[in-house]
């Protein structure tokens, strides 16, 4: 019987903006969490080179879906949720 491990992965949309509106060539989806752990450099880690890497090492994605939080007083904030998975050897 094949087994498989998970990978869950939080992306959050981060960029710079004016008068606080982003700018959209300026924001990219940045790698917030994996597996429930906060990434130290989130900022620094994009989604389609975080994506690049755990493809070579055989994880496959099989979900990605956006949700948008709206809080009162502050913008909305856009994460994405992404689950990948690969046989377990």
């Amino acid at each position: 019987m094949r087994k498989w491990e998970y990978l869950f992965v939080i992306a959050e949309k981060y960029g710079k903006g004016i008068f606080g509106h982003v700018l959209p060539k300026e924001a990219s989806w940045k790698i917030h969490y994996v597996n429930g752990e906060h990434l130290p450099n989130w900022t620094d880690v994009t989604l389609y080179n975080y994506l690049n890497k755990i493809g070579e090492q055989g994880w496959e994605v099989v979900t990605m879906t956006t949700h948008t939080i709206i809080r009162t007083g502050s913008f909305p904030v856009e994460h994405m949720y992404i689950t990948a998975k690969k046989e377990k050897v």
